[in-house]
This record gives C-alpha cells, structure tokens and sequence, in this order.
C-alpha cells in the first residue's frame, strides 16, 4: 500500500485512546504475527476492515514520529532521521 497524502479516513476516526493503542502496536509490537496483531485488534474494538487496513502500515510505523504527525492520523507524516538528527516530512 502506498501511503495517503491525507488521514485515513477508515482509522482516523476511531476513539483517541484506541487509535492511540493501534499506532503503540504498529510500533512497537514486533513479536506478534500479522494474524495475531489482527486478532488483536479485533478484541480491542477494531472491525476486521479496520484491523486489516491498520496492519498495512506495520511497516510504516517502524519509523519514530513527531507527535500526532503520523500516517494514519495526517498522511503527510514527520519522521525523526537518525542519520541527519533531524525530523523530515514525508
């Protein structure tokens, strides 16, 4: 999946402290399967569409973000660059 230029509108929307718990996953959670992060976040409320969606950007959330500038939430993401000691907007 490429990532949108704009929020998710599928995830976005859910509760704060949900969200909240989904983004804490994606990253930080790196000993579950997919199968069993989806399960997951099925149990926490999630509809299967929506725990689906989440997981395509399991990838994306292995970056370190600057506050509530991430993919899901914005799109247009600010992500801390290690090698430049920087944040870059992507």
């Amino acid at each position: 999946m490429s990532l949108r230029k704009q929020p998710d509108p599928l995830l976005s929307a859910l509760p704060e402290l949900l969200l909240a718990l989904v983004e804490d996953q994606l990253s930080n959670n790196e000993s579950s399967t997919d199968d069993e992060l989806r399960d997951y976040f099925i149990d926490c409320g999630l509809s299967r569409e929506q725990a689906e969606r989440a997981l395509e950007y399991r990838s994306a959330y292995r970056h370190l973000y600057f506050g509530g500038a991430t993919p899901i939430r914005t799109g247009a993401a600010i992500r801390f660059n290690p090698t430049s000691g920087d944040f870059d907007l992507i």
